[in-house]
């Protein structure tokens, strides 16, 4: 078959690699002029900072995301988190389990028991945020929460639903943590693009999709503003609202459309920092639930030295966007920095404020919205992270979303 890809981020390339290895035809456009989309390389001032999501893998080499390259033939090191995370707490930092140690006899029971509820329960359509307060009441715990959810999900505990929240918890527990690929996010995206070059397919830069053609329920071809092209299957790795616009909502029910424009995304802000000793010293995150915005950071130098200058390390932190004033929230977040490090201003300067909303979010969905890959269109499909199976988070719910559609693609 002939396959054109709307986009060349982590979703488009995973899609058009697989689908390339079992001799379909295919030609990935891309508007802008590199690959990867949010998830590749920026080089500045030395530094490798990334364009969307930081320079981390959720479940590192036992995920979705390192299996599938696994089966595409793409090497890439990832280098496990050790530990997986810390709490920052009254200016200490905590490992996972000696957080309970935080608290009085009777909320570490309450712990024991919300612990075994997410390993074996299944939560529901109520916020996570909801369900915790049913069984604990000490603040803090919140704030972990939040933590947690601000820095995975760009969203509070209460805008995830438990259903979701245990799902990831599940995947968590089975799979383990996180790990940095070596060469950061452009190293996964830039050896999809060589296999798929050396697959014959090929990426057209700077080429811009004007519109998607819809004949009798069906995708026949597309168009950008210099050619029109003829394929059999379209898969768009761009918001799936665009997706209607390219092809013309007349193609789709009023409901269809309704609900996809219904669909909220997840927004933040990531800042990039150079320094030139470690601030947080291991390579894992760490988890900041006493500060204003910022819900965690981590370290990607002490994987890979170098993604920073020789002697310089890379402190990247995020924080979800929930209030529209974009340049005071990430002064809170700078603010966090001068608090979370006491001595930032001998150690560190800030790179690079990226804000991550609208067209570019962080995610295209929220975690906890489920959408399907196949379109109602017949030989149209949806991939990215707006199409995200329950239970994955990040990288690893784009590469499940891929495998959902490559298991339905051409029914």
């Amino acid at each position: 078959m002939k396959v054109g890809v709307v986009g060349s981020g982590l979703g488009g390339l995973l899609s058009g690699v697989s689908l390339a290895k079992k001799g379909h035809e295919v030609t990935i456009f891309e508007k802008l002029g590199y690959f990867g989309g949010r998830f590749t390389n920026i080089s500045y001032e030395g530094f490798e900072l990334s364009t969307g999501a930081l320079h981390m893998i959720p479940h590192g080499g036992n995920g979705p995301l390192a299996k599938m390259l696994r089966a595409l033939g793409i090497k890439v090191e990832i280098v496990l988190s050790n530990p997986s995370g810390t709490y920052r707490i009254n200016g200490r930092d905590y490992l996972h389990n000696e957080v309970p140690n935080l608290f009085s006899l009777k909320e570490k029971l309450q712990i024991t028991k919300i612990l075994a509820e997410l390993r074996l329960g299944s939560g529901g359509d109520e916020s996570y945020r909801a369900w915790l307060k049913k069984r604990v009441k000490n603040p803090l715990l919140f704030a972990i929460a939040d933590s947690f959810c601000g820095w995975s999900l760009s969203l509070d505990s209460s805008g995830v639903p438990s259903r979701e929240f245990i799902a990831i918890t599940k995947n968590i527990n089975k799979l383990g943590a996180a790990g940095i690929p070596k060469g950061g996010c452009k190293a996964v995206t830039g050896g999809l693009v060589k296999e798929l070059e050396r697959l014959g397919g090929e990426i057209l830069y700077k080429t811009p999709v004007e519109s998607i053609t819809v004949d009798g329920g069906r995708v026949n071809g597309l168009s950008t503003k210099k050619n029109s092209y003829d394929f059999d299957v379209i898969i768009s790795n761009i918001d799936p609202k665009q997706t209607i616009k390219l092809c013309g909502e007349e193609n789709f029910s009023d409901s269809y459309v309704k609900s996809m424009a219904n669909m909220k995304e997840a927004n933040g802000i990531k800042i990039s920092v150079a320094c030139d000793k470690p601030m947080i010293g291991h390579t894992g995150v760490l988890l900041t639930p006493q500060t204003k915005r910022i819900s965690g950071a981590n370290e990607v130098t002490n994987a890979d030295p170098t993604l920073a200058p020789k002697g310089m390390h890379l402190l990247m932190t995020h924080q979800k966007l929930l209030d529209g004033d974009v340049k005071k929230e990430a002064e809170l977040g700078k603010e966090d920095l001068y608090e979370l490090f006491p001595d930032f201003d001998r150690h560190c300067e800030i790179l690079m404020v990226q804000t991550y909303k609208h067209g570019w979010p962080v995610n295209r969905v929220a975690s906890g919205k489920h959408i399907s890959p196949e379109s109602p269109i017949k030989g149209l499909y949806y991939v990215g992270d707006a199409i995200k199976p329950e239970g994955w988070m990040e990288t690893e719910g784009v590469a499940k979303g891929v495998e959902m559609m490559l298991n339905r693609f051409g029914r």
